[in-house]
């Protein structure tokens, strides 16, 4: 009697054991970088494509912890395998070939900004002949506009320093997307004290696409990505991602002036 006492004992706790470790759900560490308002150590949530992929994933199944650090640090990382995946990445030729991507969450529309009413009109490469722009250094925007060779690329490591170098006329414009602008606009005020309006390109000159991505030498890479994958699309069709957005935007109004 003892010894089937005993028995059902330890029975109940093995199918505790075992009920507890089928609820602790498996952890992802991925990298980001210093790319606010999308990633950020400082920014609620780690931004808004942090929570966009922390979201998706944690409806997949996955917990994450997410590392923020340099670029340099995020693709060694990922290509090493000491993080999982990368929150936020553009896709190209030479990544693909250590980096699985998922489908696109966002997509990043790349405007030319500027102070001098004249450039306008200047909203396409071609346009661009003789002009100074300023980017971000290490960004790969896209080989064609990087195989460009009839304007300027000047690469800085902040945005804001294109923001002040855009005041003082060491550059005629640079290329950023709208929300990051905005954001560097808000936070880093006493830096950007006396800058004038701003106006930018009424169209992009680039979009591109924004994905979640996981490094190859994870041996689940397929598998969380194809778990991800099939709840992004759930949160497009539920209107989880719109609402994201929409809340984003609501709270961080983005004010320019478009072209001349």
């Amino acid at each position: 009697m003892r010894r089937r006492a005993a028995c059902l004992q330890l029975l109940a706790l093995l199918l505790c054991c075992a009920a507890t470790a089928a609820d602790v759900q498996p952890v992802l560490r991925l990298a980001a970088n210093y790319w606010e308002p999308y990633t950020g150590a400082e920014l609620p949530g780690n931004g808004l494509a942090a929570e966009i992929v922390a979201t998706a994933l944690q409806r997949a199944g996955y917990a994450t912890a997410i590392d923020i650090m340099p670029w340099s640090r995020v693709l060694s990382n990922a290509y090493n395998g000491q993080s999982d995946g990368v929150v936020a990445i553009w896709p190209t030729a030479q990544r693909r070939a250590r980096i699985l991507y998922s489908d696109s969450y966002l997509s990043n529309e790349l405007h030319l900004f500027f102070l001098r009413p004249e450039l306008g009109d200047r909203s396409s490469m071609d346009a661009l002949t003789g002009l100074r722009i300023g980017v971000m250094r290490g960004y790969d925007y896209s080989d064609n506009f990087l195989l460009h060779d009839n304007f300027q690329v000047l690469p800085v490591d902040r945005v804001v320093q294109n923001l002040l170098k855009l005041s003082v006329d060491r550059i005629d414009m640079l290329l950023e997307d709208k929300r990051i602008v905005a954001y560097n606009l808000r936070h880093r005020s006493d830096e950007l004290r006396g800058l004038p309006p701003l106006r930018h390109s009424a169209t992009p000159l680039l979009t591109l696409p924004l994905h979640f991505g996981m490094s190859r030498r994870h041996p689940q890479a397929e598998q969380v990505i194809a778990a991800f994958n099939a709840q992004l699309a759930h949160m497009r069709k539920d209107g989880t991602l719109a609402a994201i957005l929409r809340r984003f935007d609501e709270a961080q109004p983005i004010k320019f002036t478009v072209g001349n």
